[in-house]
């Protein structure tokens, strides 16, 4: 699991089968720190999360399977936290 943020919505008419009923969001990974931890990735919201939180996220495909129960997932990346608080040696980060 990683933490993340959100930072876009995406906004489609048209979307592959598995894809319906499901919201998807732009988030940008993070450091415990807050800081950019690679490159911004679209993940499926299982948690009703909206811009500005920070999340709980798995990118893995065998998570994407067991929690979509979908045997070949079209999308590995899941929210499935909204995080409250981060706290780390030396201090809270969030």
């Amino acid at each position: 699991m990683y933490i993340a943020k959100v930072i876009g919505d995406v906004v489609s008419s048209v979307k592959y089968e598995t894809l319906h009923s499901h919201k998807l969001l732009i988030i940008q990974p993070l450091d415990p720190d807050g800081t950019h931890a690679g490159e911004p990735l679209m993940a499926i919201d299982m948690v009703d999360a909206g811009k500005g939180d920070i999340v709980l996220i798995v990118d893995q495909g065998t998570a994407a399977r067991q929690v979509l129960s979908q045997e070949f997932p079209t999308i590995r990346t899941l929210i499935l936290g909204i995080v409250d608080r981060i706290d780390v040696s030396g201090g809270t980060a969030g």
